[in-house]
């Protein structure tokens, strides 16, 4: 296999990572809107504007992931923008879905931000490079 394949594998797989880390936030963004419209005790959810949030920004980084996939695939040179733009608003939804999983740990907001920003660096990294056709 040649090696600008095999990168552009890779390329696809992280934007596969992307849709998938964006689907588990909207779907714990929508578990969190049906606990705040079923009058669940507030210290167990974050409330229904932390929840709307969390699924109005996962819908568009799901967008963002789509495009970029299809982006790479037909070989586009600005695809790898909207992987970096996926990752870099995918940060606080992120962080808040990480703070419903881990309750009380400072540990979300870390783990957030080391994923988004690697996610946004490795979009960054191959923003201008060439894609096979």
């Amino acid at each position: 296999m040649r090696p600008d394949v095999r990168r552009l594998l890779w390329l696809q797989a992280v934007n596969i990572l992307l849709a998938a880390i964006a689907g588990v936030v909207l779907v714990i963004g929508i578990d969190q809107g049906a606990a705040a419209l079923m009058g669940v005790p507030s210290d167990f959810i974050l409330g229904g504007f932390g929840a709307a949030l969390m699924i109005g920004v996962a819908v568009v980084v799901l967008v963002f992931a789509a495009l970029a996939f299809r982006g790479m695939a037909r070989g586009a040179r600005y695809a790898p923008l909207f992987a970096m733009l996926g990752w870099a608003l995918l940060w606080f939804p992120l962080e808040l879905a990480l703070s419903v999983l881990m309750p009380g740990s400072p540990a979300a907001q870390f783990a957030a931000t080391a994923v988004s920003g690697l996610g946004v660096a490795l979009s960054l990294a191959v923003l201008g490079s060439t894609k096979p056709r």
